[in-house]
């Protein structure tokens, strides 16, 4: 008996000198949901189908950025902490990213290939593909790691928030093909859905993506797993996904697309006292389109619109500097790398129409249109402007199509209420052509 006891002892000591054997992860209880209806949605409003000429198959129909913040689950925000861990475990710890492999539509077929695109995955729109990328790293089926980089520290413990799940980048593209009918391990949403006239509406409330954390003591999966056989992380609701459902629109209208654009804008050198005199530097560049004769040029529902759009991280200083309207809206370019060393602060680039010294607005983000539930802006205001308001008819490469040339300024000047400083100017702004 006593040499029992004394094995038992020496256990339970042996027990409580280990603290670092039994180091786990937390799930903050309540703040995640992997449910079908919570996913955070891919905003791309209407995105339009129009003839094969114009817009061969494999080409890219749409590309927009999702940040975490997409994710409301429970009143999620940025600073929400979904996982907390021992600093201890921080080499162990990584997110896992994949399609929802397990559906015919929601990422199980790979459907781009034969038309040149890889890790292209079939959606329920038919024609249409989606290719999803977080960090550099494009989902497939197979569970892939993405590097957490970002985290809190409190405590001696690793919060893991909302706002340090790294950005997801999805992009559409035209595909010629659809998803086999049977072999994938659900087809919960059942008949795809073809582009109308009017823009039929992505209801079908699969996932497109997921992610989740590994990490010790939490639920989850391994890296190469198929997903459409391993979604331990689902049952736990360690992670959540992301999907179209009510966020895009598909319709099948003429319209045009942008054929070239002047690739880099060079302005000339001006000092930031003669900015703050009010002088500005000015550089012009050229968008050139080809359009359908069929095609209705303006900013109506089913009307053809073209917008400049400032890059993402432009937009996020454009946020902080007051620079955007009601409509969301951009008045000014800035600088992406705005606030950095050897960058000028005080300055944005305003657009002008070359044609009648028109003022224009930028396109802000995600900068979706169409007739998705929930209000998206369009119009002037908005930074959409008629497709062929200005522009110049240069001729006619193909019969029943047209080509146009519009041409912008560029302009540098002081922004309001700010006090210019030297550095230098470095704006990256997008052209887009678009069904409204």
């Amino acid at each position: 008996m006593k040499r029992l006891g004394g094995i038992l002892i020496m256990l339970l000591l042996w027990l409580a000198f280990m603290p670092d054997s039994v180091a786990r992860c937390q799930q903050m209880k309540g703040a995640m949901h992997a449910g079908d209806g919570m996913t955070a949605q891919i905003p791309f409003g209407r995105i339009n189908l129009t003839d094969t000429y114009l817009q061969p198959a494999g080409s890219l129909l749409a590309s927009t950025v999702v940040a975490p913040t997409a994710y409301t689950f429970g009143g999620a925000h940025a600073g929400t902490v979904l996982w907390e861990c021992d600093e201890a475990d921080l080499p162990a710890l990584t997110f896992l990213v994949a399609t929802n492999g397990d559906d015919r539509v929601g990422g199980f077929w790979d459907v781009g290939r034969s038309d040149g695109l890889q890790d292209v995955y079939a959606t329920w729109f038919e024609q249409v593909g989606l290719r999803l990328s977080m960090a550099e790293v494009v989902l497939t089926r197979f569970w892939k790691a993405v590097p957490l980089t970002s985290y809190a520290l409190v405590g001696g413990r690793v919060q893991i928030r909302l706002q340090d799940i790294p950005a997801l980048r999805a992009e559409l593209y035209r595909i010629s093909s659809l998803p086999p009918a049977s072999g994938a391990a659900s087809n919960f949403c059942g008949r795809m859905m073809s582009a109308s006239g009017t823009g039929a509406v992505y209801t079908c409330n699969q996932p497109n993506g997921y992610v989740q954390l590994k990490g010790p003591g939490l639920v989850s999966d391994e890296v190469g797993a198929d997903s459409a056989w391993h979604y331990r992380f689902w049952g736990a609701h360690n992670g959540f996904g992301y999907g179209l459902r009510n966020a895009v629109s598909l319709s099948n209208n003429a319209t045009c697309v942008a054929r070239t654009a002047t690739p880099q804008v060079v302005l000339p050198t001006i000092s930031a006292a003669e900015l703050a005199a009010g002088q500005v530097a000015r550089g012009r560049f050229g968008v050139q389109l080809e359009c359908s004769s069929a095609a209705s040029s303006g900013t109506g529902s089913g009307q053809t619109a073209i917008g400049i759009q400032v890059s993402a991280t432009a937009y996020a200083h454009a946020q902080r500097l007051g620079l955007l309207n009601p409509a969301g809206g951009v008045e000014a370019l800035v600088s992406d790398n705005y606030g950095q060393v050897g960058y000028a602060e005080g300055v944005g680039i305003q657009l002008e129409d070359t044609s009648s010294g028109t003022t224009m607005t930028f396109v802000g983000q995600p900068g979706m249109t169409g007739n998705v539930p929930g209000a998206n802006p369009s119009g002037r205001s908005a930074g959409w402007w008629p497709v062929m308001e200005g522009a110049t008819v240069t001729g006619s490469s193909a019969t029943g199509y047209q080509n146009h040339q519009r041409s912008y300024d560029a302009v540098l000047r002081m922004l309001p209420g700010q006090q210019p400083t030297p550095g230098k100017v470095e704006a990256t702004a997008h052209v887009l052509v678009k069904v409204q």
